[in-house]
């Protein structure tokens, strides 16, 4: 019996190794050829609304803070982590309605902390098409801009060099990778349009118009670039009480479809909001199926959310993926509230 279980616990052992090894040879693949980098992802993705588009910066009711966390394929050494903050509030000025706020995205993939970081000033323009009572047809432009910081520790990588047949990785790397620049800073611009009314909403932007380019060394040509990332997301509030209280009780079927480079993904779900509750369902094409619950009390908001695998990887060795956000916002002024105009979108 014990040298069953240590013939177990070897083959276990030998696994985690093998999931490491191909973790680390993919990723030195990536870094020395030109490859096509994509964006983080947020199950709960209107949690953080301003991340989505820009045009939603200051269309909440007063100061809004949001923070997102989510770990991705928690089974997978190195799992994926992203971190997420925002702040924006609306500017009443004149007889215009505009919004600031600024936004911090952060994701660290792999064992050689492979680590970027966005610092994004954003702003918005509201433009009234109609009066509330007359539908409450609304569109709203947004732009953003700032900086992406990227850095990798290559001393934490492993490389063909450092393999022994029989010891496994024992030798120092001899690999001139090691001797190049692992931090950069770069320039990303991105904007966006929302429309809505007093039911329905359609969200459009645009992310990384300069199409930044993501290389640490010398080696990568100059095809390298992260692409133009493609939003295009929309739902509709349905009331099933009272309709003068819509938020009370309702479904929000939504949908979120993008495309960056080669790469689609469209989700499709809904909201069954039975306040202070809210439950969410979706489906990602081909990848998972998501659960949510939520709360929200007064000016809180706490959400969690599963993503269970059902691609290829399935969820035994991915794991699935966690994601949790809280939200608070703050009315303003209350004489200034008068001009603030509700709109159906979800907020996890």
């Amino acid at each position: 019996m014990p040298k069953l279980y240590g013939c177990i616990y070897n083959v276990a052992f030998m696994k985690q190794r093998l999931a490491r090894v191909l973790f680390t040879l993919g990723t030195i693949c990536l870094i020395h050829s030109g490859v096509q980098a994509q964006d983080p992802q947020y199950s709960q993705f209107y949690a953080n609304q301003v991340m989505l588009n820009p045009a939603f910066t200051g269309s909440g009711i007063g100061y809004r803070f949001a923070l997102n966390y989510r770990a991705q394929w928690v089974g997978i050494p190195g799992y994926y982590k992203q971190t997420a903050f925002a702040f924006d509030m609306p500017l009443y000025i004149g007889n215009t309605t505009q919004g600031v706020g600024v936004s911090i995205n952060n994701d660290v993939a792999g064992e050689g902390n492979l680590a970027r970081t966005n610092i994004l000033l954003n702003y918005a323009y509201e433009i009234p098409l109609t009066d509330v009572r007359d539908g409450g047809h609304t569109l709203r432009l947004g732009l953003s801009g700032g900086i992406q910081q990227s850095s990798i520790d290559f001393f934490k990588l492993r490389f063909p060099d450092q393999i022994d047949p029989q010891d496994g990785f024992v030798y120092q790397s001899q690999d001139p990778i090691l001797n190049t620049n692992r931090s950069r800073i770069i320039e990303d611009v991105n904007a966006g349009l929302v429309y809505y009314n007093n039911y329905a909403f359609v969200s459009a932007s645009v992310e990384h118009l300069t199409t930044p380019r993501q290389v640490f060394t010398d080696f990568s040509g100059p095809e390298a670039k992260l692409p133009m990332k493609y939003t295009l997301s929309g739902g509709m509030r349905i009331p099933l009480g009272d309709f003068r209280e819509p938020d009370k009780l309702s479904i929000t079927p939504v949908f979120l479809a993008k495309m960056q480079g080669p790469f689609f993904q469209f989700d499709v779900g809904t909201y069954v909001n039975i306040e202070p509750m809210v439950f969410g369902f979706w489906y990602r094409h081909q990848d998972a199926v998501v659960a949510l619950i939520g709360v929200q009390k007064g000016p809180f908001r706490l959400g969690y959310s599963y993503d269970y695998t059902v691609s290829s990887l399935t969820n035994s060795i991915s794991q699935g993926s966690h994601e949790l956000s809280l939200g608070l916002e703050f009315a303003k002024d209350p004489r200034k509230v008068k001009k603030w105009r509700s709109y159906p979108c979800p907020k996890f």
